[in-house]
């Protein structure tokens, strides 16, 4: 999404949600030149020219890093909050370790995949619960004490049919 970074809906940090956004993906981003509208909000320029090996990185994170870093900000992630993310995919791990950015004291990931629990953890989860349903609820509960977490991100993502 391409902002003005000057709206009210900006400025409260939701970029993506501009009133005068526009869909990138509409005007050929993955092309090796492309106009930018409205590349004053939009682009972060970098203090010099990344080396070659890390703008594959960079350009991953642009994505979902930002996606992850908003949801883990929208569910309030920070100091002595209990967070629980739901879902494993790219964004839910990047939420994981936003929110550990942002400070959350304890990181629920629920996750049923061995490799993505263990980035969870790399990136910061403290509990890994892997039911489902009225059972992960339960073991949420347990967890914290009959409380629960103080808020849950379900980051949308995209899904391949």
């Amino acid at each position: 999404m391409a902002s003005d970074n000057t709206c009210e809906i900006c400025l409260a940090g939701y970029q993506s949600r501009c009133v005068h956004v526009e869909i990138m993906s509409m005007i050929g981003t993955q092309a090796e030149f492309a106009r930018i509208p409205h590349a004053d909000g939009t682009l972060v320029a970098t203090p010099s020219m990344p080396e070659d090996d890390l703008i594959p990185s960079l350009l991953a994170a642009s994505d979902v890093l930002g996606t992850g870093w908003v949801a883990a900000v929208a569910a309030e992630a920070s100091p002595g909050k209990t967070v629980a993310v739901v879902g494993d995919g790219a964004v839910g791990l990047l939420g994981i370790m936003a929110s550990k950015q942002l400070g959350a004291t304890r990181i629920i990931s629920m996750s049923r995949h061995a490799d993505r629990q263990a980035l969870a953890r790399e990136f910061g989860a403290t509990d890994i619960v892997e039911e489902r349903g009225d059972a992960g609820v339960a073991r949420i509960e347990e967890l914290t004490g009959g409380y629960g977490a103080h808020s849950v991100m379900r980051p949308l993502e995209r899904r391949n049919p």
